[in-house]
């Protein structure tokens, strides 16, 4: 169960590096010695990172191993993989730890957030589950779609926090029109859907029903972020909460998400209108930065 995760976590976390503007790159192993440094952010599944120098960007670790005793200098996100931060290791960024085991020096130092989110699927599955659902199994999978989501959303965040806060923003003064773009988007993916299916009978629909398919899958991937950034915030103000990180703000998105998954006859319905606005808050997003685009090569 536990590679099957790291597996679901890996397919859906990758696509959402689309959205960025940094230079990552996928390597299986890395290794930077003491006087050396490497510029760029690197995303690793399964492999070894031993950071003994200093690493110009960011980490995400899907599975693997890392050994950091020198500087990052930006974030450091893990998911179900063993780290070693030893005691002279420096995180300009945030650090990220979700599952896996973490061994931490207590005089390293990480300038940024420090979040770490423990869970043990048995746990979950022998305590948890029998109270919130009837059936064991169909519960078991909700929560395991949950704590997915949960992680890809931070992760999410972590790698474009600036690109979700604005899309949250434009969300919260258009939310109506979001709706629309939202609607509109999902009659369009549903035609060009099934025009694909028939064209895949003579080759040529395969690869386009292939990217229409990735596209909605990022639209969504990043409009879900955004709505748990979204739930957080509004959340925390209603209740009038201070000094409240971003990470838990995606705690409080994905806790809203969780009661809809179990709430009878009124959840489905909320999770529609919810994936309604996500599906807007991609497409919107993607259509203004387009428009910002274009207008920026005018000018020049």
């Amino acid at each position: 169960m536990k590679r099957l995760v790291t597996l679901l976590i890996g397919l859906l976390v990758i696509p959402g590096v689309l959205f960025s503007d940094s230079n990552y790159k996928m390597l299986k192993n890395l290794s930077v010695p003491a006087d050396q440094s490497y510029a760029g952010s690197v995303i690793s599944w399964g492999g070894t990172l031993e950071i003994d120098g200093i690493l110009k960007g960011s980490i995400i670790l899907i599975g693997g191993h890392l050994d950091l005793d020198g500087q990052v200098e930006e974030d450091v996100i893990c998911v179900a993989a063993a780290i070693d931060i030893r005691q002279t290791a420096l995180i300009t960024g945030d650090l990220y730890v979700i599952g896996g085991t973490l061994n931490r020096h207590p005089k390293s130092t990480v300038k940024g957030e420090y979040f770490n989110v423990k869970f043990d699927l048995k746990k979950i599955e022998t305590t948890l589950i029998p109270i919130l659902s009837g059936s064991q199994t169909i519960g078991f999978i909700k929560a395991i779609k949950i704590i997915l989501w949960f992680i890809i959303a931070l992760i999410v965040f972590a790698v474009v926090p600036g690109k979700v806060i604005t899309a949250k923003e434009i969300f919260d003064k258009h939310i109506m029109k979001t709706l629309a773009i939202g609607i509109l988007s999902m009659i369009t993916f549903l035609f060009l859907l099934f025009m694909f299916i028939i064209l895949s009978f003579v080759i040529i629909g395969l690869p386009l029903l292939f990217a229409l398919v990735l596209l909605y899958f990022v639209v969504c991937l990043f409009g879900r972020t955004v709505m748990f950034y979204f739930i957080g915030t509004t959340v925390s103000r209603r209740l009038h909460l201070k000094r409240i990180t971003p990470a838990l703000f995606i705690v409080m998105g994905t806790v809203f998400y969780a009661l809809l998954k179990f709430l009878p006859v009124l959840g489905p319905i909320l999770l529609i209108i919810m994936s309604i606005f996500e599906v807007g808050i991609g497409v919107g997003f993607l259509l203004k930065r387009k428009l910002r685009l274009e207008a920026s090569v005018e000018t020049q």
